[in-house]
């Protein structure tokens, strides 16, 4: 009886202990945050979006260096002359044009980062399913956010009434194993997995 019982702990402290197992309580706590952050699935396309900010950057930035151009042509140039005027009048318009163009980056680029945002956490729930099938879990809670920012008690009531759970044990933390779980399944479908080329934020 003896062995049968130290046999017994020996498998329930192997349980506790190995990477790879089920939580014992079918219950998994996710790090939204990190877990997306950490997605390929994300980090493609934030790539992509990156490349187009900056492109959109380079392309304001060539008009502000020919707006400065043009302001030392206007402090050289006599204020009765049609260059002086012509100068004048294209500085202008390259300031409405910049003008514009920086207010429609922004937008467009907000935009496409709250789309690649959705698409990750599409992509991840869908991809959660299968990993609790495997695992094991039955429910997979939200970490609770560990920083509460001080504003208002306004601002701070409604961080608080986000909170989903105020603690949990560690073991119970799946966010690591699930990125590995989460990335390796896209990097088998890559090929049939890529998102198709947005307009430069620029044009």
């Amino acid at each position: 009886m003896r062995i049968l019982i130290a046999v017994a702990l020996c498998v329930l402290a192997g349980l506790a202990t190995s990477a790879d197992t089920k939580p014992l309580s079918g219950i998994g706590v996710l790090r939204l945050d990190e877990a997306i952050r950490n997605s390929k699935v994300y980090t493609g396309r934030l790539e992509q979006l990156k490349k187009d900010k900056a492109e959109a950057e380079g392309a304001l930035k060539g008009m502000e260096e020919k707006l400065q151009q043009l302001n030392g042509q206007l402090e050289v140039l006599s204020p009765n002359s049609d260059k002086f005027a012509q100068a004048q009048e294209e500085m202008e318009v390259i300031k409405t044009k910049r003008e514009f163009l920086a207010k429609r980056v922004r937008g467009m680029l907000d935009k496409r980062h709250g789309v690649v945002l959705k698409e990750a956490y599409d992509s991840l729930r869908s991809q959660l399913k299968d990993f609790c099938k495997e695992k094991g879990i039955f429910l997979v809670t939200l970490a609770p956010n560990p920083d509460i920012a001080a504003a208002s008690s306004s601002d701070v009531q409604m961080q608080l009434g986000f909170q989903t759970s105020l603690y949990y044990d560690p073991s119970l933390d799946i966010t690591e194993a699930f990125i590995a779980f989460a990335n390796a399944r896209l990097a088998a479908t890559a090929p049939d997995d890529k998102a198709p080329a947005a307009a430069p934020v620029g044009k």
